[in-house]
């Protein structure tokens, strides 16, 4: 017995260890790459006097993988920790970001899986929906993709000017309304969104091919609480402001 809490105690910590040196890793190019003009980030992100006592939702296309990372990273400079504060976001990802089996890497990231694969899915789906309530209820910040994957994985696209989504969910930003949360659009854009790309592409195309420009949109309300996914793609399309490149 003592050697299996032993054992477990030295697993827990190789874990952590390679948890949070995998999280510096992936985060700390994203923060250098935001001083060195890599990121351009336009709009304003609401402050806490702004939105006093309630949670924020953060509505984002997906047009990458690297936005998974680097979006909490934004949100978060040079304060990253598994800590769990209302201050800092958390954003919903694919349960297999990193891989099968890679969930425990999951709260170095501050990331929420997305079981979209598992036959038991369902059940870690309701759980998941829970998890993202009580961070919008309890005042805090979710970051989340509408799409329900990348862009380019569609097979229906709503389209204005050069901007392109595919169908959305609208589940989630119900949620954010029944929990009275503030609904803020974020617009990403890095290049094609249309051609698949891992993660490390993604990071090779912000270092030396096209700069991440990040658009953040006032805060928006939509017309009734039976929202349409076809109203979030418009929000996403339409409510926050083009940047220009």
């Amino acid at each position: 017995m003592f050697l299996t809490r032993v054992l477990n105690a030295f697993l827990n910590a190789r874990k952590t260890i390679f948890g949070r040196t995998a999280a510096y890793g992936l985060l700390i190019p994203i923060w250098i790459s935001k001083q060195c003009g890599r990121i351009e980030v336009h709009g304003n992100v609401p402050s806490s006097q702004q939105v006093v006592n309630t949670g924020i939702l953060f509505i984002v296309n997906h047009p990458s993988l690297i936005e998974t990372i680097a979006l909490p990273a934004l949100l978060s400079p040079w304060r990253w920790s598994n800590v769990k504060t209302a201050k800092q976001p958390y954003s919903l990802a694919d349960s297999r970001l990193f891989g099968r089996h890679s969930e425990w890497l999951y709260e170095h990231f501050r990331c929420i899986a997305v079981h979209r694969h598992e036959l038991s899915s369902a059940g870690k789906s309701w759980r998941t929906a829970r998890t993202c309530l009580h961070i919008l209820t309890n005042n805090g910040r979710l970051i989340v993709y509408p799409e329900g994957g990348r862009t380019y994985k569609g097979t229906q696209w709503h389209q204005y000017g050069q901007r392109m989504v595919r169908t959305c969910n609208p589940t989630i930003v119900r949620m954010a309304q029944h929990a009275n949360a503030t609904i803020v659009p974020v617009w990403i854009s890095h290049g094609d969104c249309t051609k698949p790309q891992s993660l490390l592409q993604g990071y090779y195309k912000l270092f030396f091919q096209e700069k991440l420009i990040v658009t953040f949109g006032a805060p928006i309300l939509f017309s009734s609480s039976v929202v349409t996914g076809l109203e979030v793609a418009n929000a996403l399309l339409r409510t926050a402001p083009v940047a220009k490149t």
